[in-house]
């Protein structure tokens, strides 16, 4: 089989996405389908780390700070506009503050890698009593209400008494629909991660907090908020740690991913976490059961994708990206089979699986192409 690349073209202009085989008949030999699934991400997102500080957690720390470049590839890859901010698990002093220098880290935060190796480390001072949940809850209320007192100021300035230095800086802080508020932006995704090795102490239940946190980007926009959680094992472990079964619950609940705070090395959690924050997607369902030895699978990239996008291709052909725009998507990806870094198919569940860093780019459509059981040219 060969990929169906103007088909392609012309489904993902209209809009289709998890298109079956009747609408490609007409150009396929009979009973072979081509599923279709447009990989999407978020393009704005702003990021809220909620970090255990009590006595237990500096090897904890120093692991994330180590490691984050893994957390911050999958962002820079997908040109992602990122907020980031630091709490801390103790709400006796921080009481929701964003920690470190600056607070806020941002897409144009000078050396922002550095910047969150010095932030991230929050010390080991903190109170015993670790509340993740409600510590997130009250840096969220915090920030909400400087984003209000921002919003109210605005209403009663034009900027044009600013000295002239500030007046840029006071025009694009006083946006009109809060794009540009420093944290909490009203059309970024919020991603909550939850760095502890105790479990949440919070007096709350969970459910508490899936509505609280559903509901902090407004009515109507439940769904652009997600946990997850970096913790002690469930049900147990041997690192000493307690397990996390309220952050797992709770990132169960929103879709997020949950890592283990005894594995030596965070670089695999934190590539996870930034592909969920993101909203990259691994596993794609097929329509209908599938002829297992006839599928192949194809990922479509625009004619001007980077290199980086197309890196982990077993075979990439460019053909039809010759006197094409550059937005076409003429760029065939032939992805690796297999694991640790290739598709394999879960019969169990009927999906297509991107294992390892072969994840689908954003801007990618995948193409999976395949005869139905019990049919096709080797039944």
């Amino acid at each position: 089989m060969r990929p169906i690349i103007l088909v392609a073209l012309v489904l993902t202009a209209l809009g289709c996405r998890d298109c079956g085989g009747g609408l490609l008949n007409p150009t396929l030999p009979p009973d072979v389908r081509v599923d279709l699934y447009t990989q999407q991400a978020a393009s704005k997102i702003d990021v809220l780390w909620v970090v255990d500080n009590s006595g237990s957690m500096a090897p904890r720390q120093e692991n994330l700070a180590n490691n984050f470049q893994a957390f911050m590839s999958e962002f820079t890859r997908n040109a992602i506009d990122f907020r980031i901010g630091i709490t801390t698990t103790d709400i006796f002093r921080e009481q929701g503050r964003f920690v470190g220098a600056p607070p806020v880290l941002a897409t144009d935060t000078p050396s922002v890698i550095d910047a969150f190796k010095r932030n991230i480390r929050v010390g080991i001072d903190g109170s015993p009593y670790e509340v993740g949940l409600s510590a997130a809850r009250m840096a969220l209320d915090r920030q909400a209400a400087e984003n209000l007192e921002i919003l109210n100021y605005c209403k009663n300035t034009t900027c044009a008494g600013t000295a002239n230095n500030e007046r840029a800086e006071c025009l694009a802080r006083c946006d009109a629909d809060g794009t540009n508020y420093p944290f909490l932006r009203t059309d970024a995704y919020l991603y909550i991660i939850f760095v502890t090795d105790e479990e949440d102490r919070s007096s709350e239940d969970v459910r508490y907090f899936y509505r609280y946190f559903e509901t902090v980007k407004g009515v109507g926009n439940d769904g652009m908020v997600t946990t997850a959680a970096i913790m002690g094992d469930v049900p147990g472990n041997s690192c000493g740690a307690t397990p996390g079964a309220r952050y797992k619950a709770l990132s169960d609940l929103t879709g997020g991913e949950v890592g283990s705070i005894c594995d030596q090395n965070f670089s695999v959690t934190l590539e996870r976490l930034a592909q969920n924050a993101v909203g990259l997607k691994r596993k794609f369902a097929l329509q209908v059961a599938p002829n297992i030895s006839t599928i192949e699978v194809r990922v479509m990239y625009p004619c001007n994708a980077s290199a980086e996008k197309t890196a982990n291709c077993a075979s990439i052909d460019k053909t039809a990206c010759t006197d094409a725009p550059l937005e076409s998507l003429g760029v065939v990806c032939t992805p690796r089979a297999g694991e640790p870094n290739g598709w394999v198919y879960e019969e169990a569940n009927q999906v297509i699986y991107f294992s390892g860093d072969s994840v689908p780019n954003i801007s990618s459509t995948v193409e999976i192409e395949y005869y139905e059981e019990g049919k096709g040219p080797q039944e």
